[in-house]
């Protein structure tokens, strides 16, 4: 057993913990930043689906230790056992001791696995952030497979089912909801990846409930999922791909208090409730929605690396002008040149959380003149408050400029911004780069004047 000293010791490796670890070393260049994690080897968490088709390899999908080192932070492997709070201590499973001054909890989330008949058998997976089980699946299971069923339609089942399909494998997705991604996007986006999913040979069955995974003849690997109302269906194998939860074990025995959503509790600052010396960011902590403080549960990468932001500036004194506001979900995605992007709320939200609204739309050319090279309709969509006209939620379908504007809404619902500060937003434009009137603003203009309408009858 060895025992060393650290300043800021952070449990975990993902996007959370190595943001933390990198903006210390920043903030703090005088203190010792360590980041302990089991995995030598860590992956992209947002690059796992592509693994499996445009990427075509575990190795082509490496996070980089590049960043934390070259901030001035350190990189240690193992797994933290137990953690000590009274005497600032954590032991490794091998026995290790490390002293710490600050902790940094970014033990990340687990997935979740429904309590039905036959997820034990062989062929059922989930999709694991850990680079060993990623490469054995990519080269033992996945060759094997010439029909597989995906249980959920969200993003990770979505971006699966389009990579795996490229490898030739007959793919289903069995979604709950009347629509895949239902639970991120309002309906015309949903329709639009249906439709492109559909187009390239993926089979969708919407508002079906799995009873069971049934065994083969043999009672060892699956070889059929049971939908209530419908014969089997015939698969070498099961992805689940329903959701994570928080992986609090830690925590809980180092009790700390969990919110009743099941993330560790933190402030705005990720302050843990017991000890402003310990943190948690990423899915491992409780988050509250920008709109309502309802809780959040987006378990999403650029969201674990804006909480690591936020406690690696905030260790060792709050700074007041930088702090968690609330989660804003912004999501993105692509299929087959159909992107598709999210900020904020839904209108289904929206309206189920009591907010009278007002909808704008726009659709326009992603370059100007249209008759650009590689020129795609821009679809978008803004949902404001009725009576304060502020940012809820935006969504578009696109080409590749959408990643970037989802980005845009995203910091326009984080700024409060209104339709008029966004209607009169003043915005660069390049033939080759952007459109002639920012989509944005356009889908803004929509919806005041479906605003004024009503207040200035004349003007219709």
């Amino acid at each position: 057993m060895t025992e060393q000293q650290t300043d800021i010791l952070i449990v975990g490796g993902g996007p959370a913990g190595m943001m933390a670890g990198i903006t210390a070393a920043q903030f703090a260049p005088h203190k010792k930043v360590l980041v302990v994690r089991p995995e030598a080897d860590a992956v992209i968490p947002c690059g796992i689906p592509y693994i499996f088709g445009t990427l075509g390899g575990t190795d082509e999908d490496m996070a980089g230790r590049a960043p934390l080192l070259a901030a001035g932070g350190q990189l240690q492997f193992g797994r933290v056992e137990s953690i000590d709070r009274g005497q600032h201590t954590a032991t490794l499973s091998s026995g290790d001791v490390i002293h710490w001054e600050r902790l940094v909890l970014a033990t990340g989330s687990e997935n979740f696995i429904p309590p039905i008949p036959g997820t034990q058998l062989a062929g059922v997976f989930s999709i694991q952030k850990d680079y060993e089980a990623l490469d054995q699946l990519f080269s033992t299971l996945i060759p094997t497979i010439k029909t597989l069923a995906i249980i959920g339609g969200g993003f990770i089942g979505v971006e699966f089912a389009d990579e795996i399909r490229k490898r030739g494998i007959e793919v289903h997705i069995i979604e709950m909801l009347p629509h895949l991604l239902q639970a991120a996007f309002d309906l015309d986006a949903c329709t639009a990846v249906e439709k492109k999913l559909t187009e390239h040979g993926v089979q969708i069955h919407t508002q079906c409930k799995v009873e069971a995974l049934l065994p083969d003849a043999v009672g060892k690997k699956v070889a059929q999922v049971q939908i209530a109302g419908r014969p089997p269906l015939a698969v070498d194998a099961v992805l689940i791909a329903i959701g994570t939860r928080p992986n609090v074990g830690l925590a809980q025995a180092m009790g700390l208090t969990l919110s009743r959503s099941g993330g560790i509790w933190v402030d705005a600052f990720q302050r843990s409730r017991e000890d402003p010396a310990i943190f948690a960011v990423g899915d491992c902590a409780h988050k509250q929605d920008f709109f309502t403080r309802r809780a959040s549960h987006a378990m999403i990468a650029s969201q674990a690396a804006a909480e690591g932001r936020i406690a690696g500036m905030n260790l060792y004194g709050l700074r007041e002008l930088r702090h968690s506001a609330g989660s804003v979900s912004v999501y993105a995605s692509e299929i087959d040149g159909l992107a598709f992007g999210v900020a904020g709320l839904t209108q289904q939200q929206a309206e189920s959380e009591g907010f009278p609204i007002l909808v704008g739309e726009s659709r326009l050319p992603d370059h100007h003149p249209a008759s650009m090279p590689n020129t795609q309709e821009v679809y978008c969509r803004v949902i404001f408050a009725a009576d304060s006209l502020q940012l809820l939620g935006a969504q578009v379908l696109g080409g590749a400029t959408t990643g970037e504007l989802v980005n845009t809404m995203g910091l326009a619902i984080q700024m409060r911004a209104t339709a008029p500060d966004i209607a009169s937003m003043q915005f660069g434009s390049q033939p080759r780069l952007t459109p002639s009137l920012h989509p944005l603003v356009a889908a803004t203009g929509d919806a005041l004047r479906r605003h004024y309408a009503h207040l200035h009858p004349c003007m219709e």
